[in-house]
């Protein structure tokens, strides 16, 4: 646990750090940053985000009509128009709209606040994860039971096996990772071709990395079979899971009925019905829209 904490630790001086920089570089070019946004579900809503603005003769307000910026927790400068309704914007949602009404709750202030801890968590959580695979392949003797262990992945979870990523199979097989990011790359393969010994190491690797590939950042809101068969075999083999890793793992106590056979995923109705707010929803809208403002960039 010690190891999840120091890498938490670590995440979290550099994520200041890396905030501080972009802060600075905003106010160098006199743009405004609020300390809040909303996405203008209510009309006493201030800071709304433009994607959920329209301008005064009807279109969709963009980037260019902001006058201020909200930095997220992924770092990204978010364009806000405050003050909309003086400069004669409209809320893009109407109030016959069926959306929520009121302030938020202390429950959903508190579902919010652990949402953000736990993908943070998570995120923290892989490094050592990885960390931890990479120095149990570096041993003399591969982990017992890694046979039952890969045979069981690829006939359980196939996915394992073609959605792998190979720097990250390569980095856990502690072969070298040369090249770029291009279409084709797969340093573990260029092991592979060129190592003969010790063939378990990159067998485990590349089911371990197949296994990472399908932990998203909320997984520990909607776990699968194959992520609590993952976490439960590191852990058979020494790993010391993480708290928001441990909620994952003891999700295997839950009912069959909780688990959708077709996703290999806790029934999202279920799984959400007690713990999910808008708030939540729209921490998942803020990740997308900041990825469309970046590629838009």
């Amino acid at each position: 646990m010690l190891a999840h904490v120091a890498q938490q630790l670590r995440d979290d001086r550099a994520h200041k750090a890396a905030r501080a920089a972009l802060v600075t570089e905003l106010e160098a070019a006199g743009t405004p940053i609020v300390d809040d946004m909303s996405w203008g579900y209510h009309s006493t809503d201030d800071n709304v985000c433009v994607t959920e603005l329209l301008r005064a003769d009807g279109p969709q307000a963009t980037k260019e009509d902001a006058n201020a910026v909200y930095i997220n927790e992924a770092l990204t400068s978010i364009p806000v128009v405050t003050g909309w309704k003086a400069l004669g914007f409209k809320l893009h949602y109407n109030s016959g709209s069926a959306t929520p009404s009121g302030p938020m709750t202390d429950e959903q202030k508190a579902a919010r606040k652990t949402l953000i801890a736990n993908n943070k968590a998570r995120e923290s959580a892989t490094v050592v994860r990885r960390e931890f695979v990479k120095s149990l392949l570096a041993k003399k003797q591969a982990p017992k039971g890694w046979q039952y262990f890969t045979v069981h992945a690829l006939t359980h979870h196939s996915e394992v096996a073609s959605g792998y990523e190979g720097a990250v199979a390569a980095e856990m097989a502690g072969a070298k990772v040369e090249g770029t990011n291009t279409w084709g790359w797969n340093p573990l393969r260029d092991h592979v071709a060129k190592t003969t010994t010790r063939p378990e190491v990159p067998m485990i690797a590349l089911v371990c990395a197949g296994y990472e590939k399908t932990i998203a950042k909320d997984s520990w809101r909607r776990p699968g079979r194959s992520h609590i068969a993952y976490l439960t075999q590191l852990v058979t083999w020494g790993y010391t899971p993480s708290e928001v890793e441990q909620i994952i793992i003891d999700s295997t106590n839950q009912p069959d009925e909780y688990m959708d056979e077709n996703t290999d995923e806790l029934d999202d109705e279920n799984a959400t019905e007690d713990g999910e707010t808008f708030e939540n929803i729209h921490g998942d809208e803020e990740e997308m829209m900041a990825e469309e403002l970046a590629a838009a960039e």
